[in-house]
């Protein structure tokens, strides 16, 4: 089932939640909605399951609009964050609940829903807990119940609002590749919400970062994290170091430090001005002699040695704090501590410049 979204706009009062959006999901994708907390992502979500109606514009599933067609009809599963379990009953009449409450024409019998909700518990791996109360369960496993009960009614779409947001970090990693291999598999048209650009960056075929009510960009999560369309996409997607700067006769200056950058990368409209250069923490080298005016020096403050990166974190000459990630191999050769003068040099043609 596909989704189309065709200039959709919603206004809450004054505030603009949504600013004529517009949005293509092919069947079977996975598609992470990104961004901060207000950027209108839930609010498209419940868009299309019809939970709320558009201002202006239109929903289509498959080609067809979707105004007249009423929320149980558009064959949507929702999961939310809060699990909204049935406390009182077990994981196998959770799961069958949705089965035992269609209409009895639709409704399957006693064997036929027995079946369905045993082949879902393997699905989500929990065929094991089948008799078990909600209580009894861990969050991630009543996680995977809540999506299991969605799945046993046959949505053609699911959408999911920070389906992993309640739970700890260690629970949320194995989740993201659990529900991975289960969207392989089944190939269901699915619409996550996060704003967790890990999650968004590792789950989805596709991510539609969101930002004050519009999209910035749609891409593969190579596309936007290497690629990013504009400032605000680069600065959101991962650590960052922002550095302000100056373009002269088309050069780009930290400082006394001039700087190669990629033109691909560069939002730049005129020989001259002032700057603010974007380079991730792993896009910086630390070096132990000047280049010249490749690199500027700096002061390191801190180091933390744990995890697969050596974080440094340094002060440059100008009083910013900068953030470097470097390999434990180059670490022990640079011998680095707390107060050692070193040089910064950026990695050339892998820098986001936006002119101001």
């Amino acid at each position: 089932m596909s989704i189309e979204l065709l200039n959709i706009s919603k206004k809450f009062g004054d505030f603009v939640a949504l600013d004529n959006i517009n949005l293509k999901i092919e069947t079977g994708e996975l598609v992470a909605l990104l961004g901060l907390s207000g950027s209108g992502k839930t609010t498209l979500l419940r868009i299309i399951a019809g939970l709320e109606t558009p201002d202006h514009g239109e929903v289509r599933f498959h080609g067809e609009d979707t105004a007249d067609v009423r929320v149980r009809e558009r064959k949507v599963g929702f999961v939310f964050q809060h699990y909204a379990l049935f406390r009182h009953m077990t994981v196998f009449e959770n799961i069958a609940f949705g089965l035992r409450v269609l209409p009895r024409g639709s409704r399957p019998n006693e064997a036929e829903i027995s079946r369905r909700v045993h082949e879902l518990l393997k699905l989500v791996q929990l065929d094991f807990l089948h008799d078990r109360y909600p209580s009894q369960l861990s969050g991630g496993q009543r996680q995977r119940v809540a999506l299991a009960r969605t799945l046993a009614v046959e949505p053609k779409v699911l959408l999911l609002d920070e389906p992993f947001g309640a739970l700890d970090a260690k629970v949320r990693q194995e989740l993201r590749r659990w529900l991975r291999r289960l969207h392989d598999e089944i190939k269901i048209t699915s619409v996550f919400v996060t704003h967790d650009q890990e999650e968004a960056l590792e789950l989805a075929n596709r991510i539609v970062v969101m930002n004050q009510g519009r999209i910035e960009q749609i891409g593969s999560a190579e596309e936007v994290y290497h690629q990013p369309a504009n400032a605000f996409v680069y600065n959101f997607l991962g650590n960052v170091n922002l550095f302000h700067g100056r373009i002269e006769n088309g050069k780009v200056f930290i400082g006394d430090t001039a700087v190669e950058v990629d033109k691909t990368h560069a939002h730049v409209h005129s020989e001259d001005g002032k700057a603010v250069l974007y380079v991730r923490p792993h896009l910086l080298e630390i070096v132990t002699k000047s280049n010249g005016k490749q690199s500027f020096p700096a002061t390191v403050k801190s180091i933390n040695p744990a995890g697969p990166q050596v974080k440094v974190e340094l002060v440059a000459a100008w009083g910013d704090l900068v953030q470097v990630e470097i390999d434990h191999e180059r670490y022990q050769e640079l011998k680095l501590a707390a107060g050692a003068n070193v040089f910064l040099r950026p990695k050339e043609q892998k820098l986001f410049v936006y002119q101001i």
